[in-house]
């Protein structure tokens, strides 16, 4: 998925517009593809495994909040993280995607304070 997204040009303005409102569209272009290559980097050295096997050792509460159409998160890393994160909680966006924290500010917002209180 990294290498579909690395260019933005190819992102709708909808999900461009945001980062480039904070980053700049130059920065952000360079940052974002960076990260792409930054990840596809750790994904290869590990043979897909990025951080998988140190789940276990997460001690502290975990809070996974997820959007069900998500284009770029499977949902089977949902019940993935939630099986292997001791005392972690699932809060799912059925029509949510990859920016829930965008689209649902006021329920994101609210899920994180009850989660941190």
């Amino acid at each position: 998925m990294y290498k579909k997204t690395r260019d933005i040009k190819t992102w709708s303005e909808r999900m461009r517009k945001p980062m480039i409102e904070v980053y700049g569209e130059e920065y952000f272009a360079k940052l974002w593809a960076k990260w792409c290559d930054g990840m596809e980097t750790v994904f290869n050295a590990n043979n897909g495994n990025i951080c998988s096997h140190l789940l276990k050792d997460i001690k502290c509460p975990t809070l996974i909040l997820h959007g069900e159409k998500d284009p770029m998160v499977d949902n089977v890393h949902v019940s993935y993280l939630h099986t292997n994160i001791v005392n972690s909680r699932i809060h799912l966006y059925p029509e949510g995607k990859h920016n829930v924290h965008l689209r649902y500010p006021d329920d994101f917002n609210m899920q994180v304070e009850k989660f941190l209180l």
